[in-house]
């Protein structure tokens, strides 16, 4: 298959943008500006993913659609890339450089057109987020399910706590282990961490073997020498058993407000007839003792003779009952 000469640039995010954040290698394709005579004088940044903008601490808006900083350029190497890549006659080569102090990274590139050069870079090195055996020991110990999520929201590190809920997920995106979710939670408490550096709590449930579960979710910045965040430690502590007590007193609770708003009750000075024992009404009608209360109090009545009475009404009854 022929490489073409000329790739039209309104194709490079249709092409390019569907692979860019879903791979765990930074992505940065570059338009090479040429002279008359063919040698390149200028680069220009078309397409970048999240990875490459992280690996390299840039901004999208700093080298996307801009002639490249001469620093970044250097970084890269990609004067000497283009040379390399001229003088063999190559059309892909690899390469390893230095990004940082520490920071490793195979960088590969490729020349597909005289127009574009793309690079994909990943990082060699130790992850800076590295747990160290004295912090395993301490995140293993702990019975709740623990996990450190990368800058990329990759699972960098799980307890066996976690495994145990969730499954093994290493290396996986954490919004697809946890959430089946093709793309980060939205809210997102992790990159919220990210932006400001500070502790972010939240409340997330989980459907596991059919039952549901409530995690209150810590999510705790993890910082380099220089003060960046770098991962994102996230302790999940299980509150099932509280949310659901709590469900059972809030509904104990309307059963109670509801049985309480069918209740009626009487308060206040309640005009009474001295003689016949009748109510005053609001209205100022007269009523018997027996209909007052029915109409405001739900109550029913039935009816009897006391002793007293008796002997008063009903004499020849209460002497035979003697």
């Amino acid at each position: 298959m022929d490489t073409p000469k000329t790739l039209p640039l309104s194709l490079l995010s249709q092409l390019f943008t569907p692979l860019c954040d879903d791979i765990c290698c930074g992505l940065f394709v570059v338009e090479i500006l040429r002279d008359d005579s063919g040698n390149p004088r200028e680069f220009v940044g078309r397409v970048a993913n999240q990875r490459f903008c992280q690996l390299l601490s840039v901004s999208e808006n700093n080298i996307l659609d801009n002639e490249l900083p001469e620093s970044l350029s250097q970084t890269l190497a990609l004067p000497a890339l283009l040379r390399e890549l001229t003088v063999s006659g190559a059309t892909q080569i690899h390469k390893d450089i230095s990004l940082s102090p520490g920071q490793l990274c195979t960088l590969q590139a490729h020349l597909p057109c005289p127009e574009l050069l793309t690079i994909a870079l990943r990082n060699t090195s130790p992850e800076r987020t590295e747990v160290s055996n004295q912090a395993e020991v301490i995140l293993a110990s702990l019975g709740d399910p623990c996990i450190i999520i990368g800058r990329d929201f990759s699972i960098l590190y799980e307890n066996e706590a976690a495994k145990e809920f969730w499954g093994s997920s290493i290396g996986k995106k954490c919004h697809t282990a946890y959430h089946t979710l093709p793309g980060r939670c939205e809210p997102c408490h992790a990159a919220e961490v990210f932006v400001d550096g500070k502790i972010h709590k939240n409340e997330k449930s989980y459907h596991i073997d059919g039952s549901e579960r409530h995690l209150e979710v810590t999510s705790t910045p993890l910082k380099d020498a220089t003060g960046k965040v770098t991962a994102v430690v996230n302790i999940n502590h299980d509150i099932t058993v509280r949310k659901m007590s709590e469900k059972g007193k809030e509904h104990l609770i309307r059963e109670l407000q509801a049985s309480l708003a069918k209740t009626k009750r009487l308060n206040g000075l309640l005009p009474i007839c001295s003689y016949c024992k009748k109510i005053r009404d609001d209205n100022g009608a007269w009523q018997q003792l027996e209909s007052y209360l029915r109409s405001h109090a739900e109550v029913e009545f039935s009816h009897g003779i006391c002793h007293e009475c008796g002997e008063k009404h009903h004499p020849q009854v209460s002497a035979k009952k003697k």
